[in-house]
């Protein structure tokens, strides 16, 4: 009997020797010393892009957000934590200085910010971004780029889903494989 209940004792403590061992040399993913962390803000829509909806302007941020996180370049904050922390400032995050996006980024706790403006949506298939990364740490610009993109194939409908699928997708992989580009 005494045999017995030493065993049932050994085994749950070498199970937890065996998991200390193994997850004690895993990193945890925000530990990795080789992904970027980012915030991607809601781009602002330009005069040629104030047709683009509320969901279609989510729906980019939040489809950027993922593919960035998708590259393995990047520890990407949540887009909710992002609209809370710039929806009330909006405009000048996006805007032409960079002092509101380091705000932004240092109560998200980033390393950089990506801002932009939707330059142009048209649905009947095209769309133009213009974008800029900001370094938290000293308020520069590292990277800007206006990238466009026509329909893949023909737009029939001019509906949300049709430009996300056709226009959008594409545009973000750009956008993505650009900024995975980058030497950090």
């Amino acid at each position: 009997m005494k045999k017995i209940f030493k065993n049932l004792m050994a085994a749950p403590m070498l199970g937890l020797a065996f998991m200390s061992a193994v997850l004690g040399g895993a990193k945890m993913p925000a530990e990795q010393p080789d992904k970027v962390k980012v915030a991607v803000i809601e781009f602002t829509p330009g005069s040629d892009a104030s047709i683009m909806t509320y969901e279609a302007k989510r729906q980019l941020q939040a489809s950027i957000a993922f593919e960035l996180y998708k590259s393995k370049r990047f520890d990407v904050v949540d887009v909710r934590h992002t609209r809370d922390a710039s929806q009330a400032d909006l405009a000048a995050v996006n805007g032409e200085s960079t002092a509101a996006a380091v705000r932004v980024g240092k109560q998200l706790r980033v390393s950089y910010v990506l801002t932009g403006t939707v330059v142009e949506y048209n649905p009947q298939g095209s769309a133009t971004l213009a974008t800029r990364l900001v370094e938290v740490s000293t308020g520069k610009v590292k990277h800007t780029e206006t990238i466009s993109q026509q329909s893949i194939s023909k737009v029939t409908t001019g509906g949300a889903a049709e430009m996300a699928a056709k226009v959008l997708k594409p545009l973000i992989q750009k956008l993505t494989d650009s900024l995975a580009a980058l030497a950090f």
